[in-house]
């Protein structure tokens, strides 16, 4: 039997899109700026709400922050306007974000998050602030000759098997934005490193409202 030329494409119907992009160094000071005025405000606190073994848990006041809602509503719009039109559905494209609570997450040396999903919004978001040397170095003794994974997120969804992949790890970097459905189950692995791994992460829903409505 003679070899045939085959035309194929490789489709990805199945599972949850993510979008990732890289915020700009100003963006990330003044967030780094606007968190460091918040450390030691007890009123800010947002531990009791959520599930991370960390140093600290901070609400984060979006408009304190010059053009971070922006980035927000563009970046989640982004991804669901994308996979809308992948879809080849019919649909109005939304206008207007809705920001139901942001956070910062300061860790260090053996913190972690475990396995989540986010429960309010539609969509949620991770954006590495501050990462120690430490995360990533893949001939280090707690990751000689295997995968790294200290201080890295990961992302899981259904199985590994054969065609499948059900994890997607991902090691920070700072401006490093992700978007992703809110109920995609994610979790932090610990680092034993010196330093901070500062994160910014908040909940999103998209709405389109109408000039009626306004």
């Amino acid at each position: 039997m003679t070899a045939q030329e085959v035309n194929a494409e490789v489709i990805a119907p199945f599972g949850p899109r993510m979008l990732k992009t890289k915020l700009p160094r100003d963006l990330i000071a003044r967030m780094n700026k606007h968190c460091d005025s918040l450390i030691n405000k007890k009123s800010f606190d947002a531990s009791d709400q959520l599930v991370g073994h960390v140093e600290q848990e901070i609400r984060c006041e979006i408009g304190k922050v010059d053009k971070l809602g922006e980035i927000l509503f563009e970046s989640t719009n982004g991804l669901y306007t994308n996979f809308m039109r992948q879809s080849s559905q019919n649909f109005q494209p939304p206008n207007q974000v809705e920001i139901h609570n942001a956070w910062f997450v300061r860790s260090f040396a053996s913190d972690y998050n475990p396995v989540h999903i986010h429960t309010s919004g539609q969509f949620s978001c991770v954006l590495y602030l501050k990462v120690p040397l430490s995360i990533g170095k893949k001939n280090w003794k707690h990751t000689k000759e295997k995968y790294a994974s200290e201080g890295w997120t990961d992302f899981l969804f259904g199985s590994t098997n054969l065609c499948s992949v059900g994890s997607f790890r991902v090691q920070p970097e700072v401006g490093d934005l992700y978007v992703f459905p809110a109920y995609l189950s994610h979790c932090a692995y610990p680092f034993f490193g010196e330093g901070e791994r500062r994160s910014f992460s908040a909940n999103l829903t998209l709405k389109t409202i109408s000039d009626k409505e306004t």
